[in-house]
């Protein structure tokens, strides 16, 4: 609840602030829709004047309520939080990738969306949401130098009043979002070379660390398909591994080398069974008891991730401006990047290892689709 307004400011028009100054008072006004101030400086009457115009254009553009008439016909239950709440149902319906359930950082990744949604819209009627508003949100998002999110937001909105077309929930061809302007993020991370590979490789604090950053070298692979490879993926010579996000099933052999790392795929495996921990099921494991986990058990992407991260910053400062170059630092997925770049260099086919698809490769592939892709050592 606001404070009582002092006696003498009585007649002030509504958020005009005022601080004492060295030299005065100094007066500001408070936006009532986001709470942001803004400074007006020290003549009152050039203050008051500003204000007064302020509020006025913060009343025209002010989220729509719904009024006490929507309230007892009944429209006043179409409002976004209450459309989200449906949404919210059939994101948890829609099947995943290869009609699998969707899986638990999707969902994840859904319900943060939709928490943002909530706080930005709040009870509006979903039939008064402006695309000024929708722009707003992805303004906002840029401001805080999200670039990515704010794309993500964009898309997940224009998804969201597609859906609520489709229940009709809103007019047909009335989705506030399809017309916003679509962010273009600019490339803030730096991309990872084999000597900054090596100096973070040295720094990572367990031998699960280091041999899923080997593995991700020498397979070109995601950080969640590195997770996933099991000891029974391992057979004929080959480690079968098929991509949690297309589905490209591809055999890599467990003689394949990088030259640059002086190390094949199979030598990484022997060292991982060196551990000892016969119990263990995936390549990747824990060596120690942890908080939720035991010997053995699965190490987790977002634990691989966050384990790259505490290397690069254990980097010294003065390595760290070196390799950065005043751009964010790489995170794990740059790996991927690197092994491209390097395997090309050998003339292994990158497009088979990595599982990308042109729209030519693609149709070479068409009839293909469910065979495992068999990555060729550069000799053969």
């Amino acid at each position: 609840m606001a404070g009582r307004r002092h006696r003498s400011r009585r007649n002030w028009p509504d958020h005009l602030l005022a601080r004492e100054k060295a030299k005065g008072l100094y007066y500001y006004w408070r936006d009532p829709r986001t709470g942001k101030e803004y400074g007006l400086g020290y003549d009152f009457a050039d203050a008051a004047s500003q204000v007064r115009e302020a509020n006025a254009v913060a009343l025209a553009t002010r989220s729509p309520k719904a009024s006490l008439v929507d309230r007892l016909s009944g429209a006043d239950v179409h409002t976004v939080g209450a459309w989200l709440d449906r949404f919210d149902a059939v994101l948890t319906r829609r099947p995943g990738k290869r009609n699998a359930p969707r899986s638990y950082n999707t969902l994840k990744t859904d319900r943060s969306r939709l928490k943002v949604l909530r706080e930005h819209f709040g009870d509006t009627l979903i039939a008064n949401v402006t695309t000024r508003q929708c722009s707003d949100l992805i303004e906002k998002t840029l401001e805080a130098g999200k670039q990515r999110l704010a794309q993500s937001i964009r898309s997940f909105m224009i998804d969201c009043f597609n859906e609520a077309e489709a229940a009709g929930w809103i007019s047909l061809g009335q989705n506030p979002a399809k017309v916003t302007r679509a962010p273009t993020p600019q490339v803030k991370r730096s991309r990872l070379s084999l000597d900054q590979y090596k100096a973070i490789l040295a720094l990572v604090d367990s031998p699960w660390a280091k041999h899923g950053m080997q593995l991700a070298l020498l397979t070109g692979q995601r950080i969640g398909d590195i997770c996933q490879m099991k000891f029974s993926d391992i057979r004929e010579g080959y480690l079968h591994i098929v991509q949690d996000k297309e589905g490209h099933p591809i055999r890599v052999p467990l003689a394949i080398r990088l030259p640059a790392l002086d190390l094949s795929l199979g030598q990484v495996i022997d060292q991982i069974r060196a551990l000892g921990f016969v119990e263990a099921t995936h390549l990747i494991h824990h060596v120690s008891a942890r908080t939720l986990s035991k010997p053995g058990d699965r190490v987790h992407e977002h634990a691989l991730s966050k384990a790259f991260t505490r290397a690069v910053r254990k980097l010294d400062n003065e390595t760290a401006m070196a390799f950065w170059e005043g751009k964010d630092p790489p995170t794990f997925h740059e790996i991927r990047s690197l092994a491209k770049r390097l395997y090309d260099e050998i003339g292994v086919n990158t497009m088979d290892l990595l599982g990308h698809k042109s729209e030519e490769m693609s149709a070479l592939y068409g009839d293909m689709r469910g065979e495992w892709v068999t990555v060729k050592l550069p000799a053969e």
